[in-house]
């Protein structure tokens, strides 16, 4: 029953991952297992200094294990289940000595969660790193997600001649775009290294390194179900041998309830019935302490704070501001942003043009796999929200689609050393004609008709910069000069207010084709382009 709970858990998990691009009705959330996940709601609430509804579903988790005990790790986490299966896969026949340091290991998970909420506490976000949703999050955005559309494709281009004998037109011609992502192999790396580590320990990575473990553990001994040994108990320790926890104690009587996941194999595996699970309220002397000493969790804390306050300040941060980042629309302004984001994927997966990547040092070291727009793979689409609509923490605002178009993420500026029309002088039309906002116009300059940007126009979209026709970096490039990002309020008031108007030029009949294709304005030969907005810088 238990792996029949996981498969189905897992398979939820894998349905929402999919279902968040193709759309799921507003009353189901794309980003539930997130949402449920305490560590991440605990973490962005103390990060962001302020209450996060979203992060508030995780008291629906809490709860449930404060009255049924630590059941997430044994039946909902998607982590936990992947674990359980490939350890199946791969180490069944494997036979596992016990460690010889498992006093040691077990402290690990909790100094993890300490040093992770302590980093939150001022303000950076290191939890990332090893919370199970998230990580799998990740490893389903940036390795699996890609290998399945890549098999998705071969499997359309083998039945393709079956699809045109049938005159089936529309799959014959069907191909789905490819995404890929920078990082994805450390991503496969690091699940590598989580299953390799099942070599050594059941559920390695769920006894002595998961920090959400850790958080439910605490919580967990105060639950009503709880493992009771009668009388009729013969100490074969066979319990203790098949607890994938290893919280049975050498006397197989006593258990280490923080441990204990309601696993129930204990109680599968006992000859003489012995073991059951019984509905009681915890008395005091029953409750198992954490493995950790009091020394252990002041040095814990202070590492954590003192990591936190030195990564956040060097070596890194200096790299701040020196590269161009381009964050999705409607991104909270950067510090908050930093803070909020828990670098889960989701919004990366959802992308439709595959524009969004993880970065890497480019914001430093507080940076790290924070969502970036790369241009030059693909433009921010007019019609798509998914990014704010499914992150878990509201590190992206969820807007609608008007307002999101008012969230201006840059101004295109043109390289005019490398753009034909200014450095060649030759004709090319393409950054004028894909610009969704007439953004881009061409005026007679220097003895030529030359691409300006009216910068009060842009809102960074990025068009201009995929479809640029020169190889390699582009000619035209989206910078963040001119950005909006709101904590709060309208975008569509504050574009208002800076002057600035996303929509088709009304003017456009204004402007005929010479006889060598470029825009001029009817009746005029020559005028000098307009002066640049206040506030943006001239191309």
């Amino acid at each position: 029953m238990r792996s029949l709970i996981q498969a189905f858990s897992l398979l939820l998990f894998s349905a929402f991952f999919v279902l968040a691009t193709y759309g799921l009705p507003d009353w189901i959330p794309a980003d539930l297992y997130l949402r449920l996940d305490p560590l991440l709601g605990l973490n962005a609430v103390l990060a962001a200094r302020e209450v996060i509804g979203r992060a508030l579903w995780s008291l629906i988790t809490l709860g449930a294990t404060l009255v049924v005990g630590r059941f997430f790790c044994a039946y909902v986490c998607p982590m936990g289940a992947t674990i359980d299966f490939l350890d199946l896969l791969f180490f069944r026949k494997k036979k596992r000595s016990p460690l010889k340091k498992e006093g040691s290991l077990r402290k690990v998970k909790y100094v993890l969660l300490i040093v992770f909420i302590a980093c939150a506490l001022v303000g950076f976000s290191l939890v990332y790193w090893m919370d199970p949703i998230a990580l799998l999050t990740r490893i389903y955005t940036f390795v699996f997600y890609p290998l399945a559309v890549s098999l998705i494709n071969l499997f359309l281009d083998l039945l393709r001649p079956f699809f045109r004998v049938l005159g089936w037109v529309s799959l014959s011609h069907l191909h789905l775009m490819e995404p890929a992502f920078y990082m994805a192999t450390i991503t496969l790396l690091i699940l590598a290294g989580v299953i390799a580590l099942n070599r050594l320990a059941p559920r390695f990575w769920c006894r002595y390194l998961c920090p959400l473990g850790a958080l439910l553990s605490l919580v967990s001994p105060l639950g009503l179900f709880r493992r009771k040994v009668s009388e009729r108990c013969n100490e074969c320790h066979q319990c203790a041998r098949n607890c994938p926890m290893g919280a049975i104690l050498e006397n197989p009587r006593e258990t280490a309830h923080p441990e204990c996941i309601q696993c129930r194999t204990c109680r599968r595996v006992c000859p003489e019935e012995a073991v059951s699970f019984p509905p009681s309220l915890p008395a005091g002397g029953e409750y198992s302490s954490v493995d950790l000493s009091r020394r252990g969790f002041f040095y814990s804390l202070a590492g954590g704070l003192t990591f936190g306050l030195v990564a956040s300040k060097t070596p890194f941060k200096p790299l701040e501001g020196k590269h161009q980042l381009i964050r999705p629309p409607g991104a909270l302004p950067e510090s908050e942003f930093l803070r909020t984001c828990i670098r889960c994927g989701e919004c990366m997966k959802s992308c439709l043009t595959n524009t969004l990547q993880p970065s890497l040092w480019e914001s430093g070291l507080a940076g790290l796999w924070t969502p970036r727009l790369n241009l030059r793979l693909g433009p921010c689409e007019q019609n798509c929200n998914l990014c704010g609509r499914v992150c878990p923490t509201q590190a992206i605002r969820s807007l609608s689609l008007e307002e999101k178009n008012h969230a201006k993420i840059g101004t295109a500026v043109i390289k005019k050393e490398v753009c034909l029309v200014w450095a060649q002088n030759k004709l090319c039309l393409i950054c004028d004609e894909i610009c969704p906002y007439n953004a881009i116009v061409f005026r007679p300059l220097e003895g030529y008709r030359r691409p300006v940007v009216i910068a009060s126009k842009c809102n960074g979209c990025g068009f201009c910069e995929q479809r640029c026709p020169v190889k390699g970096e582009s000619a035209i490039v989206i910078v963040p000069n001119g950005e909006i990002r709101l904590k709060d309020g309208s975008y569509i008031k504050e574009a208002k207010r800076l002057q600035l108007e996303f929509k088709p030029d009304p003017g456009d009949d204004k402007f005929i084709l010479d006889e060598s294709g470029f825009e001029v304005e009817e009746g005029k030969k020559e005028s000098e382009p307009p002066p640049s907005p206040k506030g943006f810088l001239p191309n």
